[in-house]
């Protein structure tokens, strides 16, 4: 794998997954201003696009991750690699992020499946509900990110 251009220790795939996970909660609001406008379609194409890059980002990752060993390989430079720190961080991350994602495909397939019953626009509160939890739930994923990058790649005791 190439090197990456964040860190000593990162590569080039850990890098663009990093940095798209900053960038996807500015996408996500960017996308439902978009909505709010009554720019429905523009929201929806939006929308779609952000998650199929997150999607296929995770898959890279999660491959990338099980090829190279599990997560312990990436993180065996780290001064932090094995640590209560390492741990209660890797453990804040991930589980609000699966949670994000599941809730995100599911809230991406119930509307692309209903885009041809209900017209643009007649989405429920609900619909705006799980999408303003699914905004916060990137944000988390991206600032907790920051932390796992921070220990794995950077960080030194």
């Amino acid at each position: 794998m190439p090197d990456g251009f964040l860190a000593p220790r990162g590569n080039l795939l850990t890098d663009v997954v990093f940095v798209c996970n900053l960038i996807a909660p500015v996408w996500a609001i960017v996308a439902a201003r978009l909505a709010r406008r009554g720019e429905h379609h523009r929201h929806m194409q939006l929308q779609l696009a952000l998650w199929l890059l997150m999607i296929t980002n995770l898959l890279l990752l999660e491959g990338y991750i099980r090829f190279s060993g599990g997560s312990g390989s990436l993180m065996s430079g780290s001064a932090y690699a094995g640590t209560a720190l390492m741990r209660t961080v890797f453990a804040i991350h991930i589980i609000p992020a699966i949670a994000t994602y599941v809730l995100w495909s599911a809230l991406v397939v119930v509307t692309y499946r209903r885009r041809k019953v209900t017209a643009l626009g007649g989405f429920s509160s609900r619909h705006m509900l799980l999408g303003k939890v699914v905004i916060g739930g990137l944000i988390w994923t991206a600032l907790s990110a920051c932390g796992i990058y921070y220990l794995t790649f950077w960080g030194t005791s």
